[in-house]
């Protein structure tokens, strides 16, 4: 059989690496809880803290980028 006339089976091996995946996404998700106050309160408290750091360190380097080249020209 010539190569223009052959059937493309590979759809049938992503349709089921897809379905494995999403296989894997429904057992997470059976697995997953709702977190009590406690835990909703630290993990709250924690993403806060994380991101003013992070806030306060692009504050830092935006300082440093906006002195340093002043303080070279002169």
């Amino acid at each position: 059989m010539p190569a223009e006339f052959q059937f493309d089976f590979s759809w049938i091996t992503d349709r089921e690496k897809l379905r494995a995946k999403i296989n894997e996404y429904i057992n997470v998700l059976k697995m997953t809880r709702k977190p009590d106050k406690e835990e909703f309160t630290m993990t709250t408290k924690i993403s806060v803290v994380v991101m003013f750091i992070v806030g306060l360190i692009g504050f830092i380097i935006y300082l440093f980028m906006s002195v340093l080249p002043a303080s070279f020209r002169h």
